[in-house]
């Protein structure tokens, strides 16, 4: 019995799971652990800022990772017996991301040209773009296809803690928000050149492409780009219009709620992470036993999407005052409508980021996404007028409860 349970926890599904939880919590709940310090201390208008800088570097980011981590981790997971196959995709990849960087930095100058709290602040800016540049060449698509993430978690976890405790040792006062993003953007450029290097060692130098390949990621990421970039350009679009509308201490009480909501609402992607690749290899040679794994999985993501729910719904108050303090408790009704939108957020993933995606769905996926993305931010101009800042997570659930009859609706038309 003891060989039998020593085995299953072995399983590179269990083993991936628990390094990309690893990660998760170095990324997203030790974020999560120190924001109580940082709420405390830079209080809720200085969050928001810090926040709405945040929340423009993660646009930044997926638009470095262009859908890689879709597209990139299913190649991979399909050619890891073929070596020389996955450095001529990796030097595809790069180059294409490099080709990106000059892109993001004129799109970075007109939004701070644009949006007033980035035009009195491009620092904040300036910075949260130097590290999600970082971020994005993070190979990490490349150690999940491979199924070996042990490096991964444990770098992130280092240079993580490493970067959090500057934010320990230096921030000191309402003006050093500054210090909170600087921090990230070292330990972003530490990971990238840690796992950069590490891969180098697996797989031996490869060559960069030439011009002929941005043309040809573009036509195999495009569909996985808009994938992950619709949702986001959603949520970013509908943050940076509040910000103009809203006074800066209701953008604060928006962040601290939003923080606490993707801290649960990330906890699908490590375990969604692992199961992807091995979703892929074994659809590729049964069909039929991939279809039934993906739904038991679906169940299971449901479950724990009521579970975070209830947990979140009926104890905001309590949740807010420990991690943020009293004075965020404003911030209650809009985490509690955040919650209400988690176990639909569990299911789309599964039928979208899983089901649709292995069955090279791409193209459908992103016009569902598209379609649910403009319905998303119409109700915003909508509600924003009744609402106020309760609009954003209102929508949210218009957005996850469209995504879903659109995608049912389409796999009953395919069958």
């Amino acid at each position: 019995m003891i060989s039998t349970i020593l085995s299953k926890i072995r399983h590179p599904l269990v083993a991936n799971s628990f390094y990309l939880y690893l990660a998760h919590f170095a990324d997203y709940l030790l974020a999560l652990i120190i924001l109580p310090f940082i709420a405390r201390v830079l209080g809720p208008e200085e969050l928001g800022y810090v926040g709405l800088a945040q929340t423009f570097g993660i646009f930044i980011l997926l638009i470095m990772e262009f859908g890689f981590p879709l597209m990139a981790t299913r190649e991979v997971a399909r050619e890891k017996n073929n070596p020389e196959n996955i450095k001529v995709l990796i030097g595809q990849i790069f180059s294409f991301k490099l080709f990106l960087i000059p892109v993001i930095l004129i799109l970075s100058a007109i939004v701070i040209l644009m949006v007033p709290v980035f035009h009195e602040n491009p620092h904040y800016v300036f910075i949260v773009v130097i590290g999600s540049i970082f971020q994005g060449m993070v190979p990490t698509w490349y150690f999940q296809g491979i199924e070996k993430l042990r490096s991964v978690a444990l770098s992130k976890t280092i240079f993580r803690l490493l970067g959090f405790s500057l934010i320990f040792l230096f921030v000191r006062s309402n003006q050093d928000g500054w210090i909170v993003l600087l921090s990230y953007m070292i330990s972003s450029i530490c990971i990238c050149l840690y796992l950069f290097k590490y891969m180098v060692n697996i797989i031996g130098p490869f060559h960069l492409a030439g011009r002929s390949s941005i043309k040809t990621m573009w036509q195999k990421s495009k569909n996985s780009f808009f994938i992950t970039i619709l949702p986001v350009i959603y949520n970013n679009l509908s943050v940076i219009v509040m910000s103009i509308i809203v006074s800066p201490l209701q953008l604060g009480y928006y962040y601290g709620a939003a923080r606490i909501h993707r801290a649960f609402n990330t906890l699908y992607g490590p375990v969604g992470q692992a199961f992807y690749p091995r979703l892929a290899s074994t659809d590729s040679g049964n069909p039929e036993k991939a279809k039934q794994m993906t739904k038991k999985f679906l169940w299971i993501m449901t479950a724990a999407g009521f579970l975070f729910f209830v947990m979140i719904y009926f104890f905001a108050e309590p949740i807010i005052s420990l991690i943020l303090g009293e004075e965020f408790l404003f911030a209650a009704t809009t985490l509690k409508i955040f919650a209400i939108g988690l176990p639909l957020t569990a299911i789309t993933h599964v039928l979208g980021r899983q089901w649709l995606m292995i069955r090279s769905n791409d193209n459908q996926y992103a016009k569902i996404l598209l379609i649910s993305s403009s319905m998303g931010v119409i109700s915003i101009f909508v509600l924003i007028r009744s609402y106020g800042i309760l609009a954003i997570p209102i929508s949210l659930i218009i957005y996850e409860l469209l995504t879903i009859i659109l995608i049912l609706g389409f796999l009953k038309r395919a069958r």
